[in-house]
């Protein structure tokens, strides 16, 4: 039996006002699946999975010669692959016939269904960007995160099917600062280690808590409203907000793995890192289905990606 809303002249007589967009209380930043998706997204049409080669070290023999001089011909192997499996990621959609009775009326403040749909492609985003930190052991059908692709073999031993044991050249460069004294010397260190030539890390990604120490450590040169450090636009514009290093970006991912009692600071050179997505499933919406037996229906939101 349907219950009257109202009790009282006022609560009977006047309408709720309802407003008509959704607050997000719930997803975080997705800062690195924002990065990726928007410019770092290759699309591939298939394929059983798939493998990158990496140069991971130089040609045996070369070098000067003069006139006769034997020449050192020995061929050189500096190739290897790396293997990634398709994952996939999905968000249900399901409704059943009342809910659409009761919101198809001209007093609805939103479309239901487009509401839904809205509502499980922020879900999706939020599963992506976890994933995309994932240490890739801990759950193999997540994507091959960062947390797995930047290590040193402490998290990950095998990445892209690769040993780092056997394959040294494959371990990510990581230090541990006990005193958790982080200073522009400590990064500049970091950052020079990690550069060769032209090649260096392009973004800075930390925790909230990293994020507020280097913050601190520009406030001798803070003249507000403006940093003096800058800022990357296209960041900011998104809403991350963002100080430069090295006229590199630096800013927080609320999914930037830590481990307890330490803050963590990621220095990434994305040159190198790519987001694979089928356009078969690129953010894609399955039609409805409905079974035999209920006054329902069910689509799927869904991306496969690696």
């Amino acid at each position: 039996m349907a219950t009257p809303i109202g009790t009282n002249e006022i609560n009977s007589i006047s309408r709720r006002y309802i407003m008509p967009q959704l607050t997000d209380n719930i997803y975080n930043s997705n800062l690195m699946f924002f990065r990726l998706n928007q410019m770092n997204k290759k699309m591939l049409q298939g394929g059983l999975q798939i493998e990158v080669p990496l140069v991971y070290q130089r040609f045996a023999a070369g070098g000067a010669y003069q006139g006769f001089d034997l020449l050192d011909v020995s061929p050189s192997d500096t190739v290897k692959n790396a293997a990634f499996d398709w994952k996939q990621a999905y968000v249900p959609v399901s409704v059943d016939g009342l809910t659409l009775i009761r919101s198809d009326s001209p007093e609805a403040i939103v479309n239901f269904l487009s509401f839904y749909f809205e509502n499980a492609q922020a879900e999706l985003a939020e599963i992506l960007g976890t994933g995309v930190w994932s240490d890739v052991v801990s759950n193999p059908k997540a994507i091959d995160g960062l947390a797995g692709a930047v290590d040193d073999s402490t998290l990950a031993a095998t990445y892209g099917g690769l040993s780092r044991t056997a394959n040294t050249w494959w371990r990510s460069t990581r230090t541990s600062n006990a005193a958790a004294a982080l200073t522009l010397s400590v990064m500049q260190t970091m950052f020079g280690t990690l550069t060769s030539g032209g090649r260096h890390p392009t973004i800075l990604v930390g925790n909230q808590a990293a994020y507020n120490k280097f913050w601190g450590l520009n406030q001798a040169f803070q003249a507000f409203p403006a940093q003096p450090a800058g800022q990357d636009e296209t960041l900011a514009q998104a809403g991350f907000s963002n100080l430069l290093f090295n006229g590199v970006p630096f800013a927080v991912d609320s999914h930037c793995p830590q481990t307890a009692g330490t803050d963590s600071i990621f220095y990434l050179n994305e040159d190198y890192m790519y987001l694979y997505v089928n356009p078969r499933a690129d953010f894609s919406m399955k039609e409805f289905r409905e079974p035999v037996n209920q006054d329902a229906m069910t689509s799927l939101r869904s991306e496969e990606h690696t």
